[in-house]
């Protein structure tokens, strides 16, 4: 039998998540899931992408709205009632909508901890936001959908492959389900949790934020576990997958047990299977050359692995050929695109996304104007 495992809820994204029995679930998703949000002061969201300090810091729901507090017993009290009296512009992935702003003393907190200047945002008791692909169908300051499903079983998969130790709540599901066979969830469009239908919209496509290791909140070495991914979950857009996207039909409550049910099926997604060698050491060597650096790189490994392996830096947000920040200008020889936008016009390659293939290339940081 397929059952609910284990519940989330993120009350703020990017901060710790919140382990249930049951919860509430309202077409936005579950109650108090990633109602607020750190921003910038011009509302753009700020979370563990780029600030994976935000994980640190612990939730606690109250009636008068929630407690964080950090890793040094510092806490701050957030409080509905202390919010802006109006609602101002937002940000999430190009998605502009309206929240209400925190007291000067719950963004002074997150600010210093941050070390710059951030404040937090609060949904409302009603969002006007909604999903692009659903407009009927509201939702909070997650990235796209209301519910994201994982599977137990897919993940016990990816932890056989992967050489990190990993924790399911990096991937941060809202739904745990388990009693099903790895990735049997991509074949599903149509389940019943208890008395709620869900629908299975779209695979979750996966960022640097998965790299993020609960034990020390620090990256994992070697781009793991994206890396792993990549060899079986990466498809023709340069997308990885892991975890299903949903919304649900109808509100009312889920809980820990309760039995999924299969109602309408769909032919699954095709991903790219792509295995590596099992010695990198029988890879052929390949001169690399980044205006006047160079070094002795590989055939084997994508550009922006092995330029961080011998200190140069590029900025990124996905490291899977989406955000597009690691692009640079290839000004000789050839490399091998492992999507199919890795290779863009005027000789613009994404780091992440190209493998050299010639015996020598050169390359150039893009610049902005």
């Amino acid at each position: 039998m397929i059952f609910v495992n284990q519940l989330y809820i993120h009350p703020v994204k990017s901060m710790q998540s919140i382990a249930l029995k049951e919860s509430d679930v309202l077409l936005a998703g579950l109650k108090y899931d990633r109602i607020f949000m750190v921003s910038e002061p011009d509302g753009s969201f700020v979370t563990a992408r780029e600030a994976p300090q935000l994980l640190q810091l612990n939730v606690t729901i109250n009636n008068d709205g929630i407690l964080i507090s950090d890793n040094q017993k510092k806490k701050v009290q957030v409080n509905y009632a202390d919010f802006s009296a109006t609602s101002e512009p937002t940000e999430v992935w190009g998605c502009h909508f309206t929240a209400y702003i925190a007291s000067i003393n719950v963004n002074r907190f997150l600010s210093e901890f941050l070390q710059k200047d951030v404040q937090l945002r609060w949904i409302g008791k009603q969002s006007d936001r909604t999903v692009k692909r659903y407009p009927n169908t509201p939702l909070a300051f997650a990235d796209g959908y209301p519910f994201l499903l994982i599977n137990q079983a897919s993940f016990n998969y990816l932890q056989q492959q992967c050489p990190q130790k990993l924790a399911i709540e990096q991937f941060r599901g809202n739904i745990i389900i388990d009693g099903a066979l790895p990735f049997a969830e991509d074949g599903w469009k149509t389940i019943k949790i208890g008395d709620i239908i869900f629908d299975l919209v779209k695979p979750c496509a996966r960022c640097v934020m998965t790299r993020v290791d609960l034990s020390n909140h620090q990256f994992f070495a070697d781009n793991e576990p994206l890396k792993t991914l990549r060899y079986f979950r990466l498809d023709e857009q340069g997308e990885i997958d892991f975890g299903i996207n949903m919304i649900a039909r109808n509100s009312g409550k889920v809980s820990i047990n309760d039995p999924v049910e299969v109602l309408q099926r769909q032919t699954a997604k095709n991903y790219i299977k792509s295995f590596p060698l099992d010695d990198i050491s029988q890879a052929k060597p390949c001169i690399i050359i980044v205006e006047s650096t160079s070094f002795v790189g590989n055939n084997q490994q994508p550009l922006l692995e092995q330029l961080e392996q011998n200190g140069i830096n590029l900025p990124y947000s996905c490291r899977t050929g989406v955000c597009g920040r690691c692009q640079m200008i290839l000004t000789e020889g050839d490399v091998t695109p492992m999507t199919q936008s890795a290779i863009r016009r005027n000789n613009r390659i994404l780091a992440c996304s190209c493998i050299p293939k010639t015996k020598q290339i050169k390359l150039k940081f893009v610049r902005k104007a």
